[in-house]
C-alpha cells in the first residue's frame, strides 16, 4: 500500500471538464504544456492531480481476496508492470479468480513480444488466454511492433483448483 498522484488530462477545446481521461502519474501521457500552445483558451496549461492511495493487486493486502471470481483489470497503463510481475505467473497469485479481462494498452508498450510474455504469465498461472486476431501474422511473426491505432481487450479464464 501506498500513494501516488492521479493526473487528470485537460478539458476539451470546448472547455468541458474532462472526468474520464486520467492515469497515475507515472504511467500518463498526458503533461503539462504552455499556455499559448493550446488549441483553445478553454484549456486548462497545468492539468489536475491528485495523492490518491494505492492498493497492490497481488498478496495479503492486495485488492484480490478470497471469494473474488471476477477481475476487470483497468490500471490506465499500470496492468503491463502488473501483468508482466512474476505474480502474475503464480497460481497462488490470483486465489479464486477464474475470470479476468483487461485492455492492454499498445500506445503504452507496442512491442508485440512483451504482450506475449504477458500471456504467457497467464498461462503459466493456468489461464486460457483469448483475444481479436489472436494467431492472425501480427500475433505470430517475430520482433513485430503493433500496427494497430487501437488497444486490444484480452479476456482470461481457468478452472479454479479448489472447484
Amino acid at each position: 500500500n501506498g500513494f501516488g498522484t492521479l493526473v487528470r488530462a485537460r478539458s476539451r477545446n470546448d472547455g468541458t471538464s474532462n472526468t474520464w481521461r486520467h492515469s497515475l502519474e507515472e504511467y500518463s501521457q498526458y503533461v503539462d504544456r504552455e499556455a499559448s500552445s493550446l488549441p483553445s483558451q478553454l484549456q486548462e496549461a497545468t492539468l489536475t492531480r491528485s495523492r490518491v492511495k494505492t492498493i497492490p493487486l497481488f498478496g495479503n493486502d492486495g485488492a484480490i481476496v478470497p471469494g473474488v471470481t471476477f477481475v476487470k483489470l483497468d490500471c490506465e497503463g499500470a496492468e503491463i508492470d502488473i501483468l508482466l510481475s512474476p505474480n502474475a505467473r503464480e497460481y497462488k497469485s490470483w486465489r479464486d479468480v477464474t475470470h479476468l479481462v483487461f485492455e492492454w494498452s499498445f500506445t503504452k508498450e507496442k512491442r508485440v513480444d512483451v504482450f506475449h510474455r504477458a500471456q504467457k504469465n497467464l498461462q503459466d498461472a493456468g489461464f486460457h488466454v483469448f483475444y481479436d486476431g489472436q494467431g492472425s501474422w501480427w500475433d505470430t511473426e517475430p520482433n513485430v511492433i503493433w500496427p494497430f491505432h487501437s488497444d486490444l481487450v484480452v479476456y482470461a479464464m481457468r478452472t479454479n483448483k479448489s472447484s
